[in-house]
């Protein structure tokens, strides 16, 4: 089962655009790798123009077997266009962030439950669907997320 979410840029325009990602897409998954990994317009523009993914790593990568879980897989991102040759995969792009916040908590595009927006400001907001939450400059409550998770993690190994 997945956690799915979409990943959304604001552009100077004021418009969002947007892409779905399927795993893992909750604050110390999805929403930790974005903070520190996507955290500029610079970086995150090439891999939202390359549309809906499976997951993303920390660099764009190169075309990759889509089914085959081999070395370098969970370090890059992957996708349904490029990686397995789906269609219809393309972002989708929203007039306004208001906008899409009423879109998204109303009715999200692929039953995603989480999503992420870098903001021009380079701050990330946060929405939660099923605890119809918005975070706004949302870094600090992921990096939270992801300290809790890890004591866990840790509790069980111990």
């Amino acid at each position: 089962m997945a956690t799915r979410a979409r990943i959304g840029i604001e552009n100077a325009d004021g418009s969002i655009t947007t892409s779905y990602h399927h795993w893992d897409g909750y604050p110390a998954g999805l929403g930790f790798n974005l903070v520190n990994n996507w955290n500029t317009a610079d970086k995150i523009a090439p891999a939202m123009a390359l549309g809906d993914a499976s997951h993303w790593g920390e660099t764009i990568g190169d075309k990759i077997d889509f089914d085959c879980r081999g070395d370098g897989y969970y370090e890059q991102n992957v996708y349904y266009g490029r990686d397995r040759g789906e269609t219809g995969v393309d972002p989708i792009v929203y007039d306004t962030y208001a906008v899409f916040e009423k879109c998204f908590l109303r009715n999200t595009p692929c039953g995603e439950e989480y999503a992420y927006v870098l903001r021009l400001d380079g701050t990330w907001t946060q929405i939660s669907v099923y605890h119809k939450e918005v975070k706004h400059d949302a870094e600090d409550s992921i990096r939270t997320a992801k300290a809790r998770m890890q004591r866990l993690i840790d509790q069980e190994a111990a």
